[in-house]
């Protein structure tokens, strides 16, 4: 399942997410008791803005999550003293984060209070450094990569992804944490080491705009070896899919009965050169997102994180596109034969160029298909459904098959433009129990 990203529809402040034996609740990060509102939580992609920030110096994006026993602290200097209750849960940069795996709870005040624009003798900073080394402190052993965030996607081609895969695997092998349910050593090894033997896969710019214009109205699809490559994948596109969960590459195992997929975001940073090949060389390019034991015949649509990938597959299934090897950064290709490993190879897949036709002759009220119906104008999915296939002698006999989805229309069609209409709901601020006019979150 995925990360639950969650942020509060009165604030925007993005939540922590508290798992207490499978009963996720939400609370407002660094103070969560503290402000003049319970926490409305709604999915964070429903809202224009959302603030993320690290919590400690709120410069930068937060990357990792560190824990540490609740924190009190008692705040002085106005009319009277105010007992504050921190939170358990710390989102930092990864600034903020080398300072605490250095233990210098100093410097790592001076940053913050350099960003808020206070003098060291203000008593506001002097809390703050009294909360900063208990944090860093009383911080337990370890920290957690995460995996929502605001962060740009990074930049990947086809040449690089065998080395983008190696560092995916390296992570899954790793000591650093991951969210549940993945953050496991055996579920991260059987993903590693399905990646170790998977076919890579790369989808050109053209292919990966056409999945974004039919995902949003993909039919519900039965996922079956019928459409499912063969062997271990890992696929990605040229650019990340889905607004909603932002998907920027995917990967299968079969499994008994089924397979285990995943699914990753990019993890891109405007960092300084320095940082960044720290961050390049801890985590990688690719964050698994979404972790899901596949069975066949699971049913999925439009909404479900794995969308993009079965769009992929459809319209692969339906031989709209062509796949050849491309060329791996000669680095790479050194690094395998100095490991013995066999060379790697990325194939990528592209559109099919449009078959060339002579110009056809202006519409007319005759310009139908063979069963009557007038020509499409667009492409535009059709849902799956049986069909009575002739086949035997003469092909006098019928069976019956299944039909996937598939997109129908001509090839240089433009597509249909979405008519899937998703009701996300509004989320309202609570209001006094004694109020009869509040209403229930859509």
């Amino acid at each position: 399942m995925i990360e639950h990203d969650m942020a509060c529809v009165v604030c925007t402040n993005a939540l922590n997410a508290i798992d207490d034996d499978g009963t996720v609740t939400y609370e407002h990060p660094v103070a969560p008791t503290s402000g003049d509102h319970d926490p409305v939580p709604v999915p964070a992609y429903q809202l224009a803005h959302v603030f993320r920030r690290c919590h400690l110096c709120s410069a930068n994006a937060p990357v990792w999550m560190y824990r540490t026993p609740e924190i009190e602290a008692l705040a002085e200097g106005g009319t009277r003293p105010v007992m504050e209750t921190y939170s358990t849960r710390w989102n930092v940069c990864c600034r903020c984060a080398a300072l605490i795996e250095q233990d210098d709870h100093r410097t790592l005040t001076d940053a913050s209070i350099a960003v808020m624009r206070w003098r060291r003798t203000d008593p506001r900073a002097q809390i703050l450094a009294v909360l900063h080394r208990a944090i860093v402190l009383m911080r337990e052993p370890g920290r957690t990569l995460l995996t929502t965030g605001g962060w740009s996607p990074a930049p990947m081609k086809a040449s690089t992804l065998p080395k983008v895969r190696d560092r995916l695997t390296g992570l899954l092998r790793g000591p650093i944490g991951l969210p549940t349910p993945i953050d496991h050593t055996e579920p991260r090894r059987l993903i590693a080491d399905g990646l170790d033997q998977a076919r890579l896969y790369w989808i050109d710019p053209q292919f990966t705009t056409l999945v974004a214009e039919v995902l949003a109205d993909l039919p519900t699809t039965h996922i079956t070896d019928r459409i499912v490559p063969g062997g271990s994948g890992l696929l990605a596109w040229s650019a990340p899919l889905d607004r909603r969960h932002r998907i920027a590459a995917a990967s299968w195992t079969p499994r008994p009965g089924g397979w285990q997929m995943v699914c990753y975001r990019s993890l891109g940073l405007d960092l300084l050169p320095t940082v960044m090949e720290t961050v390049r060389h801890e985590i990688g390019w690719l964050v698994p997102i979404h972790v899901e034991y596949v069975r066949q015949e699971l049913t999925v649509n439009g909404d479900h994180p794995l969308a993009s990938l079965v769009a992929s597959w459809l319209i692969i299934a339906q031989q709209l596109t062509r796949d050849e090897p491309t060329p791996v950064d000669p680095p790479i290709r050194k690094a395998y034969a100095r490991a013995h490993r066999p060379p790697p190879e990325v194939r990528l897949i592209r559109i099919k160029p449009a078959t060339s036709r002579p110009s056809p002759p202006p519409t007319t009220a005759d310009d139908r298909t063979p069963s009557g119906r007038a020509k499409p104008d667009h492409r535009y999915w059709v849902s799956a459904h049986e069909r009575n296939q002739a086949y035997g002698p003469g092909r006098s006999l019928r069976k019956k098959i299944d039909i996937d989805p598939f997109l129908k229309g001509p090839e240089d069609a433009p597509i249909k433009p979405s008519t899937t209409v998703r009701i996300l709901g509004t989320a309202r601020r609570p209001r006094a129990e004694n109020d009869s006019s509040a209403a229930a979150d859509s």
